[in-house]
This record gives C-alpha cells, sequence and structure tokens, in this order.
C-alpha cells in the first residue's frame, strides 16, 4: 500500500498534508527573547503574562482546553522586523506595552495569516503594506512572514497531527502564498479546515481598537454575520455562493446548449434528408453496379451457350479435315518414299549403263586383243611354213588352219560389227522405250493437270459465283437491316424524346415535391418542438396546479380529502357568477370552507375522530327558509345557484342576505334595517354590530394562479398553433401525396416508355451488330472472291498440249539372231581352228625350238585372248540383263510415284472442299471467340471478378433481356433522384453524434442544475436550522449576560424578519436599569462598549471558539464595568483561550 500524507501505512483520514509538530520547525531558541517579553524591530518591549507567572488562583495544570494558540512567529511584519516568536498557554494572557510598540500588531498578525484579505482592516492602503518599510538603521524587507501553531492534541480538527502550522507569505512583488503544515495551500483549504471550530475569515473572534463601535453600528444584516461565523454557517453560505455561481454558470451554458441543439435540430432536418437521398442514391449505385455486373455475366453465359451450341458441328468439321490432312501427311510421306525409291532405281539404272557401257568396252579390246594374237599366230605360222622341209600334210593344215582362222577372224569381225549395232540398237531401244516411258508418264502428268485445272476452274468460278450470289444476298440483308436500324433509330428518338418531355414535366414536380417535403419536414419540426413545449407546459402546469392545490386547500378541503364521505364543500356546492363570488364567501363566512353531510350522526363521528380540529361541519336538513319581504332589494338568494342537496343549508345562512353597490350604501340600510346583512360585490359584508369582508387570498397562491393562467394562455397560443401546425402539416402532406402519385403515374409512364426505349436500343445493338457480321462476312466474301478470281486468272486459259507419243520402239532381234549366229559360227570356226593347231601341233613337233617357242606362244596369246573375250561376253550378257532388270524397277517406281501423286491431288482436292464447306462455320466460331473473350476481358476488368464465378452466381431468372430492363429502370431512378450530397451521411452521423452528445451534456446540466436548486435548498434548510438554533442560543446568552453586566437591566435580541430566516437580520434591545432607553444609540460611551461586549461574549458562549483576542476593548469601561467585564472574560477562560492587549493595570492583574 503507497504511503499517505498522514502515515506510512494507515489509510488516509483526511485530505490535508502533515503538519510540522517539532518545535525546532516553529522557532530557533537562539533568536528568542527572554521569557515574558518580545522584541521587535524597533526595541520596542511588550510584556506578556502567562498564567505561570501572574496569579496563583489559575495554574496552567487547571486548565483544560481541547484546541489553543500556542505560538506566534513573525518575520518583516511590520514592526517585527526579525524573527519574533511569542508564545501562549491556554487560559488568559495579557498583551501589554507603550503605545507603538506593536500590541496590536500581533492582532493584526493572526488575523493576516487567517486570511484577512482587507488591507483597511490591517490599518494600511495595500497589501504590500504589511511588509517591514525599514527604519534608521534598517533597510526594507522585501516580504512578511507570518506562521500561526495551534494546538491540536486532543483532535477536535479532524486531522492526525497535535500541532497544526499555519503561514502566510506576502512579498513586495505583491505575490503571496498559504502553507499548511510547511506545504503550499489555498486560502479555502484552511477556511474549511478552521470553519468548525468557530475560527474563520470574519475574525469575529478577534476583537482590534474601536470594533466595538462598529459592532453597535452596525446593520442587522451585519450583526446577523458574526451568528452566523459563530454557528460555522459561513462554510455553507460559500457553498451557497460557490452552488449559486455554477448555477448562474449552468444557466449560461444552458441557454448556450438550448441554442446549439437547436441548431443541430435545424441542421438535422435537411441533413437527414440529403443523407436519405445519398443513401437511397448509394443503393441504386451499388443496385447499378450488381445488375450491370450480372448483365455482363448474363451475356457471357448466353455466348457461352451459344459457343457450347456450335461446338459439336465444329469438333466434326474438324475431325474430318484432321482425318483428311491425316492422310494427306501418309500420302506426303508415302511420296516421299516413293521419290526416293524411283530415284534410287535411276541411279542403279544409270550405274547399270555404265557397267554395260565398261562391258561392251572390255569386249571390243579383247576382241581387239584376240585379232592381234591371231595376226601373231599366222605369223609365226607363216614363218613354220616357209620353211622347205615342211611337208604337204603341214601345209595343208597350214592352209586350212589359215582359211579357218581368217574364216574366223572375219566372223569375229562381222561378230564384232553386229554386237556393235547390236549394242547401240540396245541402247536406243532402252533410249526410245525410257522415252515412250517418260512420254507416257508426262502425258498422263498433264492430263491429270489438266482435269485438276479444269476441275479448280469450274471450282473457281462456282466459287466466284457463289460469292456473288452471297454478295448481292448480303448486301440486301445489310440494306434491310439498314433499313430496320434506322426504323429502330428514329422510333428510339421518339422515344427518347417522350421520355424528355416527361422528364420535362416531372422535374419540376419532383422540385415542387422535394419543395413542399422539405416545407412539410420543417413544419413537422416546428410541430414537434411546439407538441414538445407543449409537454414541457403540460407538465409546468401540473407542478403549477400541484403547488396551487397544495397552497388552496384549506382545512375543510383537506379533512374531506382524508375523510370522504361529506357531499363536498359549501362553497363548491353553489353557484354564482365571477364577480359576485367575493360576496358570497362574505355572506358564508366560516361556512364557505364548511364541508357538507347529508346525515348529521356521520358528521359528528367525523368530527369528533379529526384529533386537530378546526373544522366545520354542515348538515342539509331542517324547513326551508322564509326570506323577509324587501321586494324592492335584491337577495342574494336571487343571483345564486344552490346545489339541490343544499338549497335549505344555503337559504338559512344567506337568506338574509340582499346585495348593494357600495359599503355606504350598505350601512345607510343596514340602519334602516338592522336584522339583515347587507353586501358588496367586492365581498365587504355589514350585519346587525359587524362589518365583514372576504378572505384574501395567498400571494403565493395567487401567484401559483397567475402562473396557471399564464401557463394557460401559453398552452392556449401553443394548441393553436399545433392545431394550425398539423392543418399545415395535413395540407401538405396532402399536396405531398398529390404530387407523389403525379410522379409515380410519370415515373410509370417513364418506365415503360425506358422499357421500350431499352428494348428498342436493345433491337438497335442486335441490328448494329448483325449489319457489323454482315459487313465481316461481305468483307470475308469479298476477299475470298478476290482470291479466286485472282487464282483463277493466274490459270491458264487453255490447258497444256500434250507431247507427242513417241512410237513403241521395237527390240533389235534380227540383230540379236545375227549376232547369235555369228557367235555359233565362230564357235564352230575356233573349234576347226583348235582342231587344226592340235594336228600342227603335233606335225610341228619335229620344228624347231624356236619357231615351236613362237608359235606356243602365238597360241598361248590367242588362248588368253578367247578366255578373256569369252569372260567379257559372258559380262557383257550380265550387264545387258542388270540393265534391262534396272529400267524394269525404275519404270516401276515411276508409276507407284505417279500413282501416290493423283491420290494425294485427290486428298487435297477434298481437303480444299471441306475448307470451302466449312469456311463460314471457322468465321462464325473466330467472331464467338473474339466475343467471348471480349466478354469474358470486361466481367474480369470491369468487374473485378472471375468469368466462373459471375456467371456461377447468376439466377435461374437472370436473362439478359431482364436485366437490361433492370438496369434501364435503376438508371432512370438514379436519373430522377438528381445531384446528391454523397457525403451527406458521415456528415449527418457527425451532427447526429454532436447533437446526441450535446443533449447528453445538455440533460447532464439540467440534472446538474436540479441538483444544484436541491442542494441550495438543503443548504438554506441547514443554514435555516443552524441559525435558528444559534440564535436563540445568543439570545438566551445575551439576556443573561446583560442582566449581569448591567444588573436590573434588560436586554433581548430579536430578528427583523421572523419569517425569513435566511435574510432576516438581529436587533440588539438594551434597557439598562436606569432607565427605559432601548435604542443603543442612546447610551453612554461605557454602556455602548459594554452592550457590545455582552453581544460578543454571548456570542462567544453560545458558540465558543478555540481562542479570542482584544485588543484594548475595555478602555472605556470604568472600573466597576470593567470588574464586570473581568468576570465574564474569567469565565470564558474556562472554555477558550483568551489574549488581551490592554493598557488596563487591573486587566494585567487578571
Amino acid at each position: 500500500m503507497p504511503s499517505t500524507p498522514w502515515s506510512s501505512g494507515a489509510a488516509p483520514v483526511h485530505r490535508w498534508p502533515r503538519w510540522a509538530t517539532s518545535r525546532s520547525r516553529r522557532r530557533n531558541r537562539q533568536e528568542r527573547p527572554p521569557s515574558g517579553s518580545v522584541t521587535d524591530g524597533q526595541n520596542h518591549r511588550a510584556e506578556i503574562s502567562s498564567p505561570a507567572s501572574r496569579t496563583r488562583r489559575e495554574p496552567v495544570a487547571s486548565i483544560e482546553q481541547p484546541m489553543f494558540l500556542r505560538s506566534l512567529t513573525l518575520r518583516g511584519f511590520k514592526s517585527f522586523a526579525d524573527k519574533t516568536v511569542v508564545e501562549f498557554a491556554p487560559g488568559i494572557s495579557v498583551i501589554v506595552g507603550p503605545n507603538g510598540s506593536g500590541k496590536s500588531n500581533v492582532a493584526d498578525a493572526i488575523a493576516w495569516v487567517l486570511g484577512e484579505q482587507g488591507p483597511r482592516a490591517l490599518r494600511g492602503g495595500q497589501m504590500t503594506d504589511v511588509i517591514f518599510a525599514g527604519g534608521p538603521s534598517r533597510p526594507r524587507l522585501g516580504m512578511a512572514e507570518v506562521r500561526m501553531v495551534i494546538d491540536n492534541a486532543i483532535g477536535l480538527i479532524p486531522v492526525p497531527a497535535s500541532e497544526i502550522e499555519i503561514s502566510r507569505v506576502v512579498y513586495r512583488s505583491g505575490e503571496s502564498e498559504y502553507r499548511l503544515g510547511g506545504r503550499p495551500c489555498r486560502l479555502l483549504d484552511i477556511q474549511e479546515l478552521l470553519s468548525d471550530t468557530g475560527v474563520g475569515r470574519s475574525l469575529h473572534t478577534i476583537i482590534g481598537q474601536g470594533q466595538l463601535d462598529a459592532i453597535l453600528g452596525a446593520r442587522p444584516d451585519e450583526r446577523r454575520q458574526f451568528v452566523e461565523e459563530a454557528a460555522g454557517i459561513a462554510k455553507h453560505r460559500r457553498r451557497r455562493e460557490r452552488a449559486e455561481r455554477k448555477l448562474a454558470g449552468l444557466e449560461q451554458d444552458l441557454l448556450r446548449l438550448q441554442d446549439v441543439v437547436a441548431e443541430l435540430r435545424r441542421q438535422l432536418r435537411p441533413l437527414k434528408q440529403q443523407a436519405e437521398l445519398a443513401q437511397r442514391h448509394e443503393d441504386l449505385t451499388a443496385e447499378a453496379a450488381a445488375i450491370t455486373r450480372k448483365l455482363a455475366a448474363a451475356r457471357l453465359h448466353e455466348l457461352y451457350a451459344e459457343r457450347d451450341r456450335s461446338r459439336p458441328a465444329w469438333e466434326r468439321a474438324k475431325a474430318r479435315d484432321d482425318e483428311i490432312q491425316a492422310r494427306l501427311g501418309a500420302l506426303d510421306a508415302e511420296i516421299e518414299r516413293l521419290e526416293e525409291e524411283r530415284q534410287r532405281k535411276e541411279e542403279e539404272g544409270r550405274a547399270q549403263d555404265e557397267r554395260h557401257g565398261a562391258a561392251v568396252a572390255a569386249k571390243s579390246a579383247t576382241e581387239e586383243r584376240l585379232r592381234a594374237a591371231i595376226r601373231a599366230e599366222a605369223e609365226a605360222r607363216e614363218q613354220m611354213t616357209s620353211a622347205a622341209n615342211r611337208s604337204g600334210r603341214l601345209f595343208a593344215l597350214e592352209e586350212e588352219v589359215g582359211r579357218t582362222e581368217s574364216a574366223l577372224s572375219n566372223v569375229l569381225a562381222g561378230l564384232q560389227e553386229r554386237e556393235g549395232q547390236l549394242a547401240h540398237a540396245e541402247q536406243e531401244f532402252q533410249r526410245a522405250r525410257s522415252a515412250r516411258l517418260d512420254a507416257e508418264d508426262e502425258r498422263r502428268r498433264l492430263g491429270e493437270e489438266s482435269a485438276a485445272i479444269k476441275a479448280e476452274t469450274e471450282a473457281l468460278r462456282r466459287a466466284v459465283a457463289a460469292h456473288d450470289a452471297e454478295r448481292e444476298r448480303l448486301e440486301a440483308t445489310l440494306a434491310e437491316l439498314r433499313d430496320r436500324g434506322a426504323a429502330t433509330a428514329d422510333r428510339a428518338a421518339g422515344l427518347q424524346s417522350e421520355i424528355e418531355q416527361l422528364d420535362g414535366r416531372v422535374t419540376p414536380v419532383a422540385a415542387e415535391k422535394e419543395r413542399v417535403d422539405r416545407h412539410r419536414s420543417e413544419v413537422a419540426g416546428e410541430l414537434a418542438d411546439l407538441e414538445a413545449e407543449e409537454k414541457g407546459l403540460l407538465a409546468r402546469r401540473e407542478v403549477a396546479v400541484a403547488r396551487s392545490a397544495e397552497l388552496a386547500e384549506s382545512p375543510g378541503a383537506a379533512f374531506l380529502r382524508r375523510r370522504g364521505g361529506g357531499l363536498g364543500l359549501l362553497r363548491d356546492l353553489v353557484q354564482v357568477a365571477d364577480d359576485l363570488r367575493p360576496a358570497l364567501r362574505a355572506a358564508l363566512g366560516p361556512f364557505a370552507d364548511a364541508v357538507v353531510y347529508a346525515d348529521r350522526g356521520r358528521a359528528m363521528a367525523d368530527a369528533l375522530a379529526e384529533p386537530s380540529g378546526g373544522i366545520t361541519l354542515a348538515v342539509e336538513e331542517g324547513q326551508e327558509h322564509t326570506q323577509p319581504s324587501l321586494s324592492w332589494e335584491r337577495s342574494l338568494l336571487q343571483v345564486v345557484r344552490p346545489d339541490p342537496r343544499v338549497r335549505r343549508l344555503v337559504g338559512a345562512l344567506v337568506g338574509d342576505v340582499y346585495l348593494v353597490s357600495n359599503p355606504a350604501e350598505a350601512e345607510a340600510k343596514n340602519r334602516v334595517h338592522p336584522s339583515l346583512r347587507f353586501v358588496t360585490p367586492e365581498g365587504t359584508l355589514i350585519g346587525p354590530g359587524f362589518v365583514r369582508t372576504a378572505p384574501g387570498h395567498d400571494a403565493r397562491l395567487e401567484e401559483a394562479r397567475r402562473v396557471i393562467a399564464a401557463i394557460d394562455r401559453e398552452f392556449a397560443r401553443l394548441r393553436s398553433a399545433i392545431r394550425d401546425g398539423r392543418q399545415r402539416l395535413a395540407e401538405l402532406t396532402r399536396r405531398s401525396d398529390a404530387l407523389a402519385g403525379e410522379l409515380e403515374g410519370a415515373d410509370g409512364r417513364i418506365t415503360v416508355a425506358a422499357e421500350q426505349l431499352a428494348a428498342t436500343k436493345g433491337e438497335a445493338a442486335m441490328l448494329e451488330r448483325e449489319a457489323d457480321l454482315i459487313d465481316d462476312r461481305l468483307a470475308a466474301a469479298t476477299t475470298s472472291r478476290a482470291v479466286a478470281l485472282a487464282h483463277l486468272e493466274s490459270i491458264p486459259d487453255r490447258p497444256r498440249d500434250l507431247p507427242p507419243l513417241p512410237p513403241v520402239p521395237e527390240p533389235p532381234i534380227h540383230l540379236r539372231v545375227e549376232a547369235e549366229s555369228l557367235r555359233r559360227e565362230s564357235a564352230r570356226l575356233r573349234a576347226g581352228v583348235d582342231r587344226a593347231r592340235r594336228e600342227l601341233g603335233d606335225l610341228a613337233a619335229d620344228d624347231p625350238v624356236q619357231l615351236r617357242a613362237a608359235l606356243r606362244g602365238a597360241e598361248t596369246s590367242r588362248g588368253d585372248a578367247e578366255e578373256a573375250l569369252a569372260a567379257s561376253e559372258s559380262e557383257l550378257n550380265e550387264a545387258a540383263a542388270a540393265r534391262r532388270a534396272s529400267g524394269e524397277a525404275a519404270r516401276q517406281a515411276q508409276e507407284a510415284h505417279a500413282k501416290a501423286m493423283r491420290a494425294w491431288r485427290e486428298q487435297a482436292g477434298e481437303a480444299e472442299r471441306v475448307r470451302r464447306d466449312h469456311e463460314d462455320d471457322d468465321r462464325a466460331r473466330f467472331d464467338l471467340e473474339r466475343r467471348v473473350a471480349e466478354a469474358e476481358r470486361v466481367v474480369r476488368e470491369g468487374h473485378g471478378v472471375e468469368p466462373p464465378v459471375a456467371v456461377g452466381e447468376l439466377g435461374t431468372e437472370d436473362t439478359v433481356e431482364d436485366l437490361a430492363r433492370r438496369s434501364d429502370l435503376v438508371a432512370r431512378r438514379l436519373g430522377l433522384i438528381g445531384r446528391v450530397n454523397l457525403l451527406a451521411g458521415g456528415e449527418l452521423e457527425s451532427v447526429q453524434e454532436r447533437h446526441d452528445f450535446i443533449s447528453r451534456e445538455l440533460e447532464d446540466v439540467r440534472s446538474a442544475r436540479r441538483d444544484l436548486e436541491r442542494l441550495i435548498q438543503d443548504i438554506d434548510g441547514k443554514v435555516a436550522e443552524l441559525f435558528q438554533a444559534a440564535f436563540s442560543d445568543v439570545a438566551r446568552e445575551f439576556a443573561g449576560l446583560f442582566e449581569a453586566m448591567f444588573p436590573g437591566g434588560e436586554g433581548r435580541l430579536t430578528l427583523t424578519d421572523p419569517s425569513d430566516p435566511l435574510g432576516t437580520g438581529i436587533e440588539v434591545e438594551a434597557r439598562p436599569s436606569r432607565g427605559r432607553v432601548k435604542r443603543l444609540s442612546l447610551l453612554s460611551g461605557g454602556e455602548r462598549s459594554l452592550a457590545a461586549l455582552a453581544f460578543l461574549f454571548a456570542i462567544f458562549r453560545a458558540r465558543p471558539s478555540p481562542f479570542y483576542l482584544m485588543d484594548e476593548v475595555e478602555a472605556a469601561l470604568d472600573d466597576v464595568n470593567l470588574h464586570r467585564f473581568l468576570e465574564v472574560v474569567k469565565a470564558l477562560a474556562r472554555d477558550s483561550q483568551i489574549m488581551l492587549v490592554t493598557h488596563q493595570k487591573r486587566t494585567m492583574e487578571v
């Protein structure tokens, strides 16, 4: 637990700081003057007599006081330049000294430290005059300080300290401060602390020089202040003053707050309308945004549906195109393979041609070698035959060999020639055959190309014709669409003009309705204010009526209210004109407030049961009253209308009363008819031996009734204003309803026109989209036609002529036969030569070695040549066979390639036909995909939502037509709203929040005002109670003290206005024993002083204070009165500390 100002652990019991209790903080013993005196800065000596030194009859131990002034420390205060400590003890202390020694300055110091604010009360011109002004040997000081220490040993002041130190400091600059226990504080803190002890700012406990005369010459209200201070009322007065100041401030705050609330209410009404329009605009804007997003999503949904419907046809077309493309791809691969095969076969044919040529060349070379070998052998044989010693057989054989070899040579030459011819013929045959095949292929290719060109030409011509027909159809459709678009535009312009005309008629109506609604809101607000004011008036009237009833309730009415059972008050049971009601009340007298009973027994029982008494009860019974016969006078009974139940009673009470115009006439007629009574309309009743007037009215009751009458007049004015306001409000409401009906009708017509306009615009947009699509298709058709024409123009007018077909080549069969015959002949001849040579070999065995060797060599060469020739012929035959096979393979490859090309051209034509067939579908698909992408972009970028999410949010009823109609309707409503203050909502919230805050503040102020009014009432009650008690005690003490001070005399205190305990003054009546004089101004000086002291001492004894200081108050008293004064002082000293400043020796000896 944190420490408090009072202790380190205990809970605080008061809000004041801790007081200094050490004597070392209160004085410096080295600076103390000798005991029994004090010394100031001018070396003046003031003797102080204390109970311990002046008398043994009242020892200090015998004086027990709950609280007293222990010491006073002065520094720089008036004549006390140096620090001076004056110590006091309980009982009586006397301050003595020569004139000018500063005795009265001690009294001024006590008054000053306790909060005296008037410089004149301190015998100065300004507050800084209390600072030591300097002397011959001392300069002036810059500050003055006084510290007072009060003994609080028994805790009379509710603080946990046995001593309380109060100090005050003032500086030459004018600054000052108060301290409690050494800590700065306020004067109010000191006053509140000492308020219950009888020590206060009015300082009735300090009686200075000349103050007795001021008390005697004081006004009654000033004397009251002394009693109030002694009774502790001052703090309540201060509380009441603070409460009144706060109440005055609250009244100003209340007026300002009421003005602010009224201004805020005036601001709220238009702001509410603006906020409602802004909220309506915001709602419609949000609705328009939502509808726009839904509309975009619905259009996207329709595009998705259209794409889904078209996708199967697109997929079938794509599948067919993919199939054709796959076949074309396969054909391309096959053609490429066949082309490679054909080229390979042609390469192989060229290789075989080269091999055949090489074989022919090798055979020719071999034949040439064989001819050379045969010639060499023939020469060798010629050499052999030239010899003489050859026999004839050898010769014959040689001739035979020669002939045979010659024939063989001729045959070989012929064979060589024929083989050459055969080879050439074979080459020509193969060339012609290849040319024939090439010509056939070319003619076939050209035929196919011609057919394809012809078919393509026909197809292009048909396409151009179809494009022309499509173009004409599209142009006709486009012209129709444009005509329809123009008609739609005209219809839309008409609808727009109709809407503008309706809008032109609606705008002033809407403005008028807005003006009427604004006026209606103002009237409604004024009416609400008037009704609120009416409620306030009703509440005020109820309070005033209750107050009036409370004031007007007579004892009879109170009795009737408590008991009941009676018929009512007699005055209420008699009707009379208002101007004669005083006369009736005067005539009835005490019976006007009588309670009428129908039963005497019940009346007696209720009367005896009423403990307070003072009630008049009347019983309706008895015979009819017989009115005296004064036919020339007007009786009171003739002008009143009593209730039938009290008619006899009223007749008995006022039957002898006659109306007159004035009191003089009543008195004159009463002298003539002394047994009758006469009354004036004003209520003056003159009867036998008496005069009575109608009872007057209580001023407070009259004031309450005047308030009620004023409220009734104000209420009547308000009711009239409210009635007029309601009529105006009803009229404005009817006008507003009529305008609203007119606006609704116009709005309905505008809505229908807007829907038609939206449908027309939608139709125009659809026609425009169709026209754009047809334009695109027309442009595409034009482009396709141009491409077809360009392609058609690039095709020659007539197909190329077929090249002439070479004749079918004939194979060289006769050459082949001749060559084969020559080969066989050469073989036969070679066989004959071989045979002859063998025989020659046998014959030539005996030839010489050289010839035989040469012959053998020639024969060997011939044999080798023959073998080589045979090998060459075999190779030539193989090469010819391979050449023929290679040509056949090349032809077959060429035929396969041409067949594959024909198949590819057929598939390419099919692909072109498919492409032409699906060209419109592709354009439609591309256009649809473009529109889908654009719609998705609008949904994604324009509305910040993914297309699937937006489409998923659509309901079954969210169609494009319905959403477009709703969008146009919302746009129309937004247009009808017009310009709005979009910040009105925030402004309304801010103003409403301020209005609520100010309203709460206003209610708080009203509550605070009520609390302050109740507090003031409570304080007034408390002050009245305390003052009554204090005054009673002071008056009692004053009577006793005055009798003691003036034996045989009489003195008393009276109140100037006992009915006003809060403002009444106090008068002092004093009558000494020597005469009947009661006025204080007629008393002698001593008697006046003694009477003033009696008044003060009465206050002291009725409400004792801890200490009193009296400055030469007994100076004007003689010995007898001084003795009486001192006796009273001794009596006071038993309860309070008494400090006397005096020059009287007897006072010093007390």
